[in-house]
């Protein structure tokens, strides 16, 4: 049992939601999705077993923390390290928050577990309900979201299709998108088909904006996010700026630089190379991989040893 004291985070700057005070349901990285791109990191616990991850008593005193705090923020949001609904204790929560927590209560979801009545029954209850959906067939389900074995796409969209019809409040479906991955012509026809079958308030599209679980997860430009916007109709709405966009592709490209230095020098471990080969194997302008080379043998990582009059590069 965790020795924490409350389960609330923030309140945080949400674009969608405003200033959102959140409660988590799991510890990190209790999911039963491993999604690629998950800026909180790699999926430790993949599980579709619901149990008391944090108890009921710490729930309980971190919605009442909540409720004296309540001034401070526009929405309560279950959300967190993992998905909520895994708690067992979810349904009561809502329930609780419900009735001490004047403002709206949105949740966070991947919509895995909607299958469970109660879960459902409990949601549509809600104000508002942030489901995700990153791909409209399964091959492309498996690869970006890597659920657990038992999960299947048809189910989640069937059953966010009768959530949608019993809800009191509004669903705001968020695709994430990653390129290369579900951004693709046919991707996004059977991500509309599934929308315009689940019928869903609002469609907010997204891309990857914070370091990701897996290295060469990549985002879309923000002017492709807005063909896409055009694509799916007159609910879709692209929920990321293009300056944050424009910021965070600085990121990646500072990420992906480091990743390369760390691939060129794991193959200089095993092979001394010429700047050439280097430049073939990783497709990279020779510019780059010589200062790259540069740096390592400034740092002692690598030296150059002649060999037949052509220089090579290798590890220490």
């Amino acid at each position: 049992m965790s020795n924490k004291k409350t389960l609330l985070f923030g309140p945080v700057k949400s674009r969608r939601l405003g200033r959102s005070l959140g409660i988590e349901m799991v510890p990190k990285k209790v999911c039963t999705m491993n999604c690629i791109y998950c800026e909180i990191g790699k999926t430790t616990n993949l599980t579709l077993e619901r149990k008391e991850y944090y108890s009921w008593d710490l729930i309980e005193s971190s919605i009442f923390e909540a409720k004296e705090k309540e001034d401070t923020f526009d929405v309560f949001t279950f959300t967190g390290n993992g998905e909520p609904t895994l708690n067992i204790h979810f349904e009561r929560a809502i329930k609780l928050a419900k009735k001490v927590i004047k403002k709206p209560i949105a949740v966070l979801t991947n919509a895995t577990l909607l299958d469970i009545p109660s879960v459902r029954e409990t949601l549509a209850e809600v104000d508002i309900v942030l489901p995700s959906l990153d791909a409209g067939n399964h091959q492309t389900f498996k690869k970006i979201n890597q659920p657990h074995p038992k999960i299947e796409l048809k189910n989640i969209i069937e059953n966010l299709k009768k959530l949608r019809e019993e809800m009191k409040g509004e669903m705001w479906i968020e695709i994430l998108f990653v390129e290369g991955v579900n951004d693709s012509e046919e991707e996004l026809i059977a991500l509309k088909s599934a929308i315009e079958y689940i019928n869903p308030h609002k469609i907010q599209l997204n891309t990857v904006v914070r370091p990701p679980a897996f290295k060469g997860v990549k985002p879309l430009s923000f002017e492709k996010l807005k063909k896409i916007a055009d694509f799916l109709g007159k609910k879709a709405e692209v929920i990321i700026s293009k300056e944050r966009l424009e910021k965070a592709k600085e990121t990646f490209k500072t990420l992906e630089k480091e990743e390369l230095k760390e691939r060129i020098l794991e193959y200089l471990k095993r092979r001394p190379s010429p700047i050439e080969e280097l430049s073939s194997a990783f497709k990279v302008e020779k510019e780059i991989i010589e200062e790259i080379l540069k740096k390592f043998i400034s740092e002692g990582k690598i030296k150059e040893k002649i060999h037949e009059g052509k220089k090579f590069f290798l590890a220490e």
